[in-house]
């Protein structure tokens, strides 16, 4: 098989955090994505809008029946408002923690830069701002800031030292990788316990984003996978044999012993534990 030298690893993109808490504790968060956020928004938006009409309605019907003074109109007006844009959002994170009725139904939450629960000030903080960046401005000010931080965060999070995080994510089913054909034999005798985790880890990665790689780059991280993994394997595949397919026969042989080790093991505790179970105990 063709072998060239080593090629640097090429990190996906992602969207995950890595943050330390002052413990020294290593959170791993994904942060929530404009579309996302957008929506949850525009969901807290209709209701707060429903808190405000409803208010003003009310306020204007009792007016109307009690003959209030326009000064106290006034004063019911602004509390009604106050409650709508700030009252809802910061009762919802304290009581939801961190979530409102709108990121209950996208399935995210705000916390603390730090991974923690936000405080009474912080979403203070993100209320009054949402009433200039999102309400005052359509939501244009809210928009840039978002796009331009890394993390999506507006100016109210940026200020408050919050951010949006999504808890709630289907879980994609893993591909299953199988031993190609042409290499079917060839790996059923061939010795793959030598291989270490970490370079196991490294061909999973590998192969269900190969299509999706630059194919020069695509061909150097085979080859490089390749050459770290021939040491490890006996006998060596086939002279002419795809790297790719090579590797894909290493690990689907791999999983499949380790399932079946697996399941024997699981089997033989079962029948200890009957054993167990059906030994007399007597002193």
């Amino acid at each position: 098989m063709a072998m060239m030298g080593s090629a640097a690893p090429v990190s996906a993109r992602t969207d995950r955090e890595a943050l330390i808490t002052g413990d020294a504790v290593l959170l791993d968060l994904r942060t929530a994505s404009f579309a996302s956020r957008m929506l949850a928004a525009a969901i807290d938006g209709v209701l707060q809008l429903g808190i405000l009409v409803g208010g003003s309605v009310a306020v204007a019907f009792v007016a109307e029946r009690a003959d209030l003074d326009a000064g106290l109109i006034a004063a019911a007006i602004v509390t009604m408002s106050v409650t709508a844009y700030v009252g809802y959002p910061v009762l919802c994170e304290l009581l939801l923690r961190g979530r409102s009725v709108g990121r209950l139904v996208m399935g995210t939450r705000v916390v603390r830069d730090d991974g923690g629960p936000v405080h009474v000030r912080q979403s203070i903080i993100r209320a009054v701002m949402a009433m200039l960046e999102i309400w005052s401005t359509a939501g244009s000010l809210a928009l840039t800031c978002s796009v331009i931080d890394r993390r999506s965060r507006r100016v109210g999070d940026l200020l408050a030292g919050t951010m949006v995080i999504q808890e709630r994510m289907t879980a994609a089913e893993p591909d299953r990788v199988e031993v190609p054909a042409s290499l079917s034999d060839w790996a059923a005798a061939a010795d793959v316990g030598r291989l270490p985790v970490t370079l196991m880890q490294d061909i999973r990665s590998f192969l269900p984003r190969a299509t999706t790689i630059n194919p020069e780059s695509r061909r150097q991280l085979s080859r490089d996978l390749l050459r770290r993994t021939l040491p490890h394997i006996a006998p060596a595949p086939p002279p002419g044999t795809d790297p790719e397919e090579f590797l894909a026969a290493v690990v689907a042989e791999r999983s499949s012993r380790d399932e079946v080790r697996l399941r024997r093991s699981q089997e033989r505790q079962r029948e200890l534990s009957a054993e167990i179970r059906t030994v007399p105990f007597t002193v």
